[in-house]
């Protein structure tokens, strides 16, 4: 009998460790599948596997979060009618750079402003991580977090020279996707306070509409889309 039959036969409550540790079985196996079904070019599956085997030893809670970001944003960009190859992949790489930071940092216990800005230095190091190999995945990693008002991370001015506008145009969406999704998940998934200068006491609508203004459209069909998987 295999795992997921096994986990059948048990009653448990939605949200207990065991049956959160079971939905986290399965988003394995459907990350592990697409990366194999997509197939990209320059060894990017390889990469991908490798970067989610390392998080997977001391950072078990971020491949986590990073699994569900790219299925979520997937889903998202196939509704959007968008690359929905390039926003997985974004997905699956985009906190790379917290592979540079501590894991207790991540076990949700409430941290200090100086480890916070130690964390907030995670956008840039998975840019630089990536920069030579993965240009435009490196530079959704290094934007997801600078696209919002109060956010950090890269700025225009860090794009290299020679891009077409048409493909800056495709990064800045791809980076604002993953960081609506990112934001969904960490907040669904959060146990401690947010830090990001949002107001506080809004609904997650009302934070997201904060600090995306210009992107209301693909913030409800992410909600959407979050809360069906739900």
């Amino acid at each position: 009998m295999d795992v997921e039959s096994v986990f059948s036969l048990v009653k448990v409550p939605s949200q207990s460790p065991l049956t959160i540790w079971r939905w986290s079985v399965k988003n394995d196996r459907k990350v592990l599948n697409l990366i194999k079904q997509y197939h990209p070019q320059g060894g990017l599956d390889k990469a991908a596997i490798l970067v989610l085997n390392l998080l997977g030893i001391g950072h078990y809670l971020v491949r986590q979060h990073a699994e569900r970001v790219a299925l979520l944003a997937r889903e998202v960009a196939r509704q959007l009618k968008w690359d929905d190859k390039a926003v997985f992949f974004a997905g699956i790489f985009h906190d790379i750079g917290k592979l540079t930071v501590a894991p207790h940092l991540f076990d949700g216990r409430e941290i200090t402003a100086e480890e916070y800005a130690h964390v907030k230095q995670h956008a840039i190091a998975g840019f630089r991580a990536l920069r030579d190999l993965y240009l435009m995945t490196a530079l959704c990693a290094g934007l997801h977090h600078a696209m919002y008002q109060k956010g950090y991370g890269l700025t225009i001015a860090d794009f290299p020279k020679g891009l077409s506008l048409r493909t800056i145009k495709k990064i800045l969406e791809i980076s604002t996707l993953v960081a609506i999704c990112d934001d969904i998940d960490a907040t669904l998934s959060r146990k401690t306070s947010l830090k990001d200068g949002t107001q506080a006491g809004l609904s997650l609508e009302g934070r997201l509409a904060q600090k995306f203004p210009d992107d209301t459209n693909i913030v409800r069909l992410a909600l959407e889309v979050a809360r069906a998987k739900q």
